[in-house]
This record gives C-alpha cells, sequence and structure tokens, in this order.
C-alpha cells in the first residue's frame, strides 16, 4: 500500500466528470514547539488561511457544498519538492563555481550563479507542465463526508468570496 497524504476540502463547482476543490492551507506545526524558528513553521504562517483550488476528477459523484477527502501519493509530494527546492540551488551554485573557476572574477560568478537559479526556475516551469496531466501527481477524490459528521475546520463562508474561471 501507497503512503499517502489526505486533507479535507468543500466542492464548489461541477464541470462535466470533474469537481473543483478548495482547501484550506494548514501544516501540522501548531503543534510543534520550535514552530516560531523552523522554516515549515515560517512558511504555515505565509499560507495561513490561503485557500488552493483543485481540479480533481469526480469519482464519488459528489455535489457542490459537499465535504471530501483528497488524497495525493507522498513519493508525489517529495519528488515535486525535491525538483522546487533543490534543482534551482544545484543549478545556481553550479553555475557560480564554474565560473569562479574559469573566471575568477566575483561579478562573473554573480551573474552565472543568477543565470544558473533562472535556468532552475524554467526547468521548474518545464516540469510542472509534464507531471501536470500525470494520474500520480493529481490529488484523488477518496470519501464524502457525510452531513452529520462534519468535523473539519472548513468553513463555507471562506469560500463564498472565490470565483472560479473557466480555464
Amino acid at each position: 500500500m501507497q503512503a499517502t497524504l489526505t486533507e479535507t476540502g468543500l466542492v464548489t463547482k461541477i464541470e462535466g466528470n470533474n469537481a473543483w476543490v478548495n482547501t484550506k492551507a494548514k501544516l501540522a506545526c501548531s503543534s510543534c514547539q520550535v514552530e516560531s524558528t523552523c522554516g515549515n513553521g515560517i512558511l504555515e504562517k505565509y499560507l495561513a488561511g490561503k485557500i488552493f483550488i483543485s481540479l480533481v476528477p469526480n469519482q464519488l459523484n459528489a455535489e457542490v457544498g459537499d465535504e471530501v477527502i483528497l488524497s495525493v501519493a507522498k513519493s508525489s509530494v517529495t519528488k515535486a519538492s525535491f525538483v522546487v527546492y533543490f534543482m534551482p540551488l544545484l543549478l545556481m551554485t553550479s553555475f557560480a563555481f564554474i565560473a569562479e573557476k574559469l573566471f575568477v572574477s566575483e561579478p562573473v560568478t554573480i551573474i552565472s550563479g543568477m543565470l544558473g537559479l533562472s535556468i532552475g526556475i524554467v526547468f521548474i516551469s518545464i516540469y510542472n507542465r509534464f507531471v501536470a496531466k500525470k494520474e500520480h501527481f493529481m490529488p484523488k477524490m477518496v470519501s464524502k463526508m457525510s452531513p452529520n459528521s462534519k468535523t473539519s475546520d472548513i468553513n463555507v463562508n471562506d469560500f463564498k468570496s472565490i470565483k472560479i474561471k473557466n480555464l
């Protein structure tokens, strides 16, 4: 069995066989003692209250207003995180190191490092297009919450002001 990450979301729109599901950003940092000094804790403060909108296959015949559980493979999140965080830094330091050895000029080293970082960002964009439609990287709707057991912290009013544009 593959390890997965789950999140509760609210169905806000149905389009054919797909559903637009809104989820609220939350990390597990609020219960951690080093939250204020940890990178994830800082990230959580930035993301607090942010709403993410996902288009997922409506395998459960969910309707607008239903709360659903979304799941994504943990390995997919790990791979994507590696690419997003590590590749730009690797390219930046590699370009800067090579420039320093070849040109022994600080301005050239800095410009080369920024070029490597830029190439890393372009690489992320290409990678995103490549994996965006792969089933392994897409969230899946795994269950509907029953109307009587709404125990999530989703507040329908948080989503009222969001308008979904047709892409």
